[in-house]
């Protein structure tokens, strides 16, 4: 999920730390938090020092890189700190406070602003985050750190094999990780969602399997180059792998996908009697296309818009989407996409022209086969070849997949093609990753300290155990 240091820069707020000033002066280490979209937190360390009758420094990111970058400007002047780096358009106003200990300030990059408060408190990486949940070795179950080839795309995945400790054949889950490029614990946040899960089915008599995804941590291949239907042939490569060991039920090997891992656990499990259960986390049951849709709506009304504000904005951007849709080809999708977003611009109010240019507008349309692949998902396609047990849950509060809508075209979908081994469960007050939510914003992941409600796991463990035994 890390994505070096200049990368960071583009999506962060950042956060306030306490301490106390040099009174010799600026020099030295000052320390600040960084925070993503998703709430997750990173430390930023500007160092200063003198330079002549100056000052020079740079900015360090300890948790993305080893690496440093200069300013190109460092002013102190009555109390005032100005930092300045050409090459990412940053610069940086902070005002002395004294009550508190620190610059109190703004960063800009490429003209947008965030709040940037710096001290000379040390944080330390613990300081970040609580996240009570996560289990500490030593573990009083059985780990196995394996590595299995999915051969077909030449990719080797690396993983963590758990079950209890005493030798014996498990049922097992395969779990699959959501968008983007993460690793076997599905961290997120600093949230460690798979970790807990395995660590939970461990101590409850479930074995599991999880891995990083393909070109993350120790697996190989290339992530970029990859869609849904590549990242289902590196999960059937896991299934492969279970089969051949002495400690793991053949006949009770299930998927558990979150997100978009629950579009690759249909994929897998669609006419596919070697899984014996699947388990959708926050999955879809509607085409990708109507997803986005969805997405929109709920992000605009999470932000207290109008429906008839986002309404039209859907309706304006509906070109735009169906443009990058209606073609699998990414260079012509991407080229219709552009000329939708151009004629979106020409018939934009002149107050927006004014604000923005049309190149500014468009922009460089950034769309990957991932991407591709989900916008043109038709899950009915898949469930509707699904046989096994399956059990979808979704948080009520999820603003990234509509609960209602989405569990409900599950149901529809299996039970009209002969599956009626279905459990729907929708959990009052838990977000996209089940933790129990205040504003359930996507920002918020990071600020909880709960990485799953214990009612989750819970309710999964249970419902794996009382599986009939699959007919042998």
């Amino acid at each position: 999920m890390y994505k070096g240091f200049l990368v960071l820069l583009v999506s962060v707020c950042l956060c306030t730390m306490a301490g106390a000033q040099d009174k010799a002066g600026i020099t030295g280490k000052w320390y600040g938090v960084a925070k993503s979209y998703y709430g997750e937190k990173q430390r930023l360390i500007v160092v200063l020092e003198k330079d002549g009758d100056g000052y020079k420094g740079e900015m360090q990111s300890p948790d993305q890189t080893n690496e440093s970058i200069s300013f190109d400007n460092v002013v102190y002047r009555k109390d005032t700190l100005l930092l300045r780096i050409d090459e990412i358009k940053f610069t940086y106003t902070g005002v002395w406070d004294q009550a508190t200990a620190q610059f109190k300030g703004l960063f800009t990059w490429n003209g947008q602003q965030s709040e940037f408060d710096l001290s000379k408190k040390v944080v330390n990486k613990e300081d970040l985050f609580k996240r009570p949940q996560e289990p500490k070795p030593p573990y009083p179950y059985y780990t196995e750190e394996v590595k299995f080839d999915n051969k077909k795309d030449s990719v080797t995945l690396a993983g963590t094999f758990t079950r209890p400790a005493t030798m014996g054949k498990y049922p097992v889950v395969v779990m699959i990780t959501g968008s983007g490029p993460q690793d076997r614990n599905e961290e997120m946040a600093s949230h460690k969602t798979f970790l807990v899960l395995a660590d939970y089915f461990a101590r409850n008599g479930i074995a599991s399997l999880r891995y990083d995804d393909r070109g993350v941590a120790a697996s190989t291949g290339n992530y970029g180059d990859a869609g849904i239907y590549d990242f289902a042939d590196d999960t059937r490569a896991a299934v492969t792998f279970l089969q051949k060991r002495k400690d793991v039920d053949v006949h009770s090997i299930g998927l558990l996908g979150h997100s978009e891992g629950a579009v690759i656990a249909q994929i897998v499990a669609a006419n596919n009697p070697t899984i014996a259960f699947v388990v959708s986390m926050a999955g879809v049951g509607l085409p990708g296309r109507e997803i986005v849709d969805q997405k929109m709506f709920m992000e605009g009304k999470m932000a207290g818009e109008s429906d008839s504000l986002i309404n039209a904005r859907i309706v304006r951007l509906k070109n735009y989407w169906d443009a990058l849709a209606g073609d699998s080809n990414l260079t012509s999708a991407k080229a219709s996409a552009t000329a939708a977003l151009q004629e979106v611009y020409r018939t934009s109010s002149e107050a927006v022209k004014q604000h923005v240019t049309e190149e500014a507008f468009v922009g460089d349309v950034s769309f990957s086969k991932e991407q591709s692949s989900l916008l043109r998902y038709q899950p009915l396609k898949y469930l509707k070849q699904i046989k096994c047990p399956f059990m979808a849950i979704n948080g009520s509060r999820d603003i990234q997949v509509n609960a209602a809508t989405n569990l409900s075209a599950i149901e529809r979908s299996l039970r009209e093609n002969g599956n009626f081994l279905i459990t729907i469960r929708k959990f009052d007050g838990l977000n996209h990753l089940f933790q129990r939510c205040q504003s359930c914003t996507v920002e918020e992941y990071g600020e909880l300290e709960q990485t799953i409600d214990p009612l989750v796991p819970e309710f999964i463990m249970h419902w794996i155990l009382q599986l009939p035994p699959t007919a042998r």
